[in-house]
């Protein structure tokens, strides 16, 4: 199941900018945006690097999964 959420897009200086629904509030202060062909994805790169390093800790506790980190 998907949720369609509308977000507005306003002008503020030169810049443009997205009003995102207070259903979307976001505790993250900065976002890395990734083109991709069908619009960007955001992603927190906080977040991100709480998960790596979650992995990073995992890392050799399960001998028999392979490892492509090297």
């Amino acid at each position: 199941m998907s949720t369609v959420i509308t977000a507005k897009v306003f002008k503020s200086g030169n810049s443009q900018a997205l009003r995102l629904p207070r259903a979307l509030k976001l505790k993250a202060k900065t976002f890395h945006l990734t083109l991709t062909d069908s619009g960007f994805q955001a992603t927190d790169p906080a977040a991100e690097a709480r998960r790596l390093k979650a992995l990073r800790a995992l890392r050799g506790s399960c001998p028999d999964f392979p490892d492509h980190t090297t």
